[in-house]
């Protein structure tokens, strides 16, 4: 067993598809197939199913692909220590944002680790909350924030980053703060499951036992706020989601609304295989760094921080001379 082969492996893993890892790796499929079944015969287990749709890697399989993950990543990282004379942060560093979440932290992240860390290259991968939690869970992604993960100790660590509130969005309601039995009136544009925020709508109205006007779902945020703005109904968002140029308009606010329960938690999830690499820890601590500004800062807003880490202190401006 050796790193090309675990590299070949681990692709397949990824791929679920002999195939497509033939592809990418630029070898030939039988090739491929051949250092498998090395591997196989070496540890005297079956690694993959194959089956119509493609491979999947059995209980085995799984136990090896983790443990290939942090072999990867160590052998990688000593070739740079021995190349730099020293410990230095490099490497490939894959992290997920939730769509809303992208659009306040993602360019200040990408920012500051190209900064401090020019050896490490970073991936950014969106999606949905849920979907992300997994794939760090499953070693298929280093880091992702995530909105209320649950513990999973053998699998992945959560840090608490802060609690976010959630907005009406739409047009304006000429109200301070929106009722849930107003919204229940209202035609809502809503993330599709398992998206949190859908999640946590249908559950809050159900146990309110009101209606859920749903008109239109979707799990871009782009489309969300294109429906709401042609007047097709209102949304259910984070602050962080109405970043950007594309998401201001005239015609839309976000409303406050008055339940406690249109609140998510919101962390920072570490795969356990990536808990001793230099690069990982040094792009989660950036991560949790970059946040605390954004929200020191008021550039996030409707958040409450939960970080071990305390806000930056923001020094006051500097008074403006008379002339």
């Amino acid at each position: 067993m050796d790193l090309r082969q675990l590299r070949y492996f681990v692709r397949i893993v990824e791929l679920e598809s002999i195939t497509a890892a033939a592809e990418t790796l630029h070898i030939a499929q039988p090739s491929l197939s051949q250092h498998v079944a090395n591997l196989e015969k070496e540890l005297e287990t079956p690694l993959l199913l194959r089956g119509p749709g493609g491979v999947r890697a059995t209980e085995a399989g799984k136990l090896l692909y983790r443990h290939a993950k942090v072999m990867l990543r160590q052998a990688e990282e000593a070739r740079s220590a021995i190349k730099h004379g020293r410990d230095t942060p490099s490497g490939h560093v894959k992290v997920g944002l939730p769509t809303s979440t992208s659009r306040i932290l993602a360019l200040p992240l990408i920012e500051a680790v190209a900064s401090r860390y020019p050896e490490v290259v970073l991936e950014v991968v969106e999606g949905s909350s849920s979907d992300l939690a997994t794939a760090v869970s499953m070693h298929r992604l280093d880091l992702s924030v995530a909105m209320d993960a649950r513990p999973q100790p053998a699998r992945m660590t959560i840090a608490p980053l802060l609690t976010e509130d959630l907005f009406l969005v739409g047009p304006p309601l000429g109200v301070d703060a929106v009722t849930l039995r107003q919204m229940s009136a209202l035609p809502l544009v809503l993330p599709s499951f398992p998206n949190s925020i859908r999640v946590l709508a249908a559950r809050t109205f159900a146990e309110e036992d009101l209606p859920l006007r749903l008109v239109v779902e979707t799990s871009a945020v782009s489309v969300l706020l294109t429906v709401v703005r042609a007047g097709k109904g209102w949304t259910v968002l984070p602050s962080s989601a109405l970043v950007g140029p594309e998401a201001r308009s005239d015609n839309i606010v976000a409303t406050r609304i008055a339940s406690a329960d249109f609140r998510r938690r919101v962390s920072v999830c570490m795969s356990v295989s990536t808990e001793k690499s230099v690069a990982c820890t040094h792009v989660h601590q950036t991560l949790i760094e970059v946040a605390a500004g954004l929200v020191a800062q008021g550039c996030w807003t409707g958040v409450q921080w939960q970080g071990e880490r305390p806000l930056p202190a923001i020094p006051p401006a500097e008074p403006v001379q008379s002339t």
